[in-house]
């Protein structure tokens, strides 16, 4: 009995262990996709104000919709056809933002005067958060949607940074966006970051 027992409990052991990593990619996109939807309702909330101003309205000051306390810090959406990324941006970069979004690293710059920073993890499963990253090229799009505006950009450099280089955050002449994530992909605290900077192109409002 004893044996039938703890040979029972290795074979659930066994299928918990394999099946753990799927289970947490099926919860991820659950998490992103109730995000998403909340994000994409919220022009019609007339109390929730996302402010585009962040100097003015800190981030733990900023209007929350009282249904979903997971949006707050939300300042919109990062969308890169190419790699079918579709992700909510939160300001800050703590595990509390990268576990459901991007993180937007300097939160009190504006999209359409700075370089702003966003932070993504790399996550096991391929197409995960900003795994594909290393696809992208010089040439290809990304788009920015907060709540008032539309933000086009064209990726204009992809390189490798050391992790303590921040000289890429710096603003230049020219609005622009970019994407840092851990490189290489899969390694146990890896020393570099994978760089996408991208120059803005228009603006929409909304």
């Amino acid at each position: 009995m004893t044996r039938k027992f703890i040979g029972w409990a290795l074979v659930i052991g066994g299928v918990l262990i394999v099946c753990y990593p799927m289970l947490k990619n099926i919860a991820y996109d659950k998490q992103q996709q109730e995000l998403l939807e909340a994000f994409d309702q919220l022009g019609a909330m007339e109390d929730v104000d996302f402010t585009d101003e962040p100097e003015r309205v800190s981030s733990a000051e900023a209007p929350v919709d009282k249904k979903s306390p997971s949006l707050q810090g939300s300042r919109g959406i990062v969308s890169i056809d190419k790699i079918d990324l579709k992700m909510l941006m939160f300001d800050g970069v703590t595990e509390n933002e990268l576990g459901k979004g991007a993180g937007i690293m300097e939160p009190q710059k504006d999209f359409t005067k700075h370089n702003v920073g966003l932070a993504g993890h790399r996550a096991v499963a391929d197409g995960k958060q900003f795994n594909r990253l290393g696809e992208l090229e010089v040439g290809d799009d990304i788009q920015v949607n907060t709540k008032n505006e539309i933000l086009h950009y064209r990726i204009t450099d992809t390189f490798i940074v050391h992790k303590t280089d921040v000289s890429v955050l710096e603003d230049k002449e020219t609005p622009q966006l970019t994407l840092v994530t851990c490189t290489p992909l899969g390694s146990w605290n890896p020393p570099d970051r994978l760089i996408v900077q991208a120059e803005l192109q228009e603006v929409e409002k909304r």
